[in-house]
């Protein structure tokens, strides 16, 4: 029973997420699902508003990656050949220690998924339709010729990223089943129970991320209107 106790005192709840990383993370969620029903019901009107949403969510994930709490920014998970390498190999293993943040072969994931949703985005943008009823705010930069090769890699693009969510989706469940870290808990709740002393997140000011929304939408705006002015 004292050991029991003793390892108790030793844990604490430790804050890994902060609220704007939560809220983008699920909603990106909640965006690229309405995206792809909007996609695959020809709801394009609403499938254009959706694309702005999630282009408004990748830039803010990218701005609070370079000035954002510790746990968020780029610097701080993305790791080099070497470190990516001596954690694929503890895989195997199911007493590895939870990673403070993103572990290195999770930044991997965040880096490719949004590098994924934003070319999806951005072809979306030039994307012509077939009717030219709903096509991409950008599109009148390209020829008819080109939009629809665009509108093509759009769709092509997008199913990479779904095969990309599925891999994530396999990746969190392997964690849960095999080596008994609740991933999704954490990016709900904002903590995890853990070891007091580990590193503890470095809250950055909400006045931060306020600055880059109103940067974002001036931007999602612009694109919006194909920056005619």
């Amino acid at each position: 029973m004292g050991r029991i106790d003793a390892v108790l005192a030793d844990t604490t709840d430790l804050r890994v997420w902060d609220l704007p990383v939560r809220a983008l993370h699920w909603g990106l969620v909640i965006g690229i699902g309405v995206c792809w029903w909007t996609g695959t019901h020809n709801a394009l009107e609403y499938h254009l508003w959706s694309g702005y949403a999630v282009l408004w969510i990748v830039l803010m994930r990218l701005y609070w990656g370079l000035v954002g709490s510790s746990t968020a920014r780029f610097v701080n998970f993305v790791r080099g050949p070497k470190a990516i390498l001596d954690y694929a190999s503890t895989l195997h293993r199911r007493d590895t220690t939870h990673s403070h943040g993103h572990n290195a072969l999770g930044a991997i994931s965040i880096v490719v998924m949004l590098g994924l949703v934003l070319a999806v985005v951005i072809l979306g943008l030039f994307a012509v339709d077939v009717d030219g009823l709903y096509s991409g705010p950008l599109s009148s930069y390209v020829t008819f010729k080109q939009g629809r090769h665009l509108a093509h890699l759009h769709y092509w693009w997008f199913d990479i990223l779904l095969w990309m969510i599925a891999l994530h989706l396999a990746a969190v469940i392997f964690y849960f089943l095999y080596k008994q870290q609740n991933l999704i808990g954490p990016m709900i709740s904002g903590k995890r129970r853990s070891d007091a002393s580990d590193a503890k997140m470095k809250l950055a000011p909400l006045w931060r991320f306020v600055v880059g929304g109103v940067a974002a939408t001036i931007i999602v705006w612009a694109v919006s209107i194909g920056f005619y002015f």
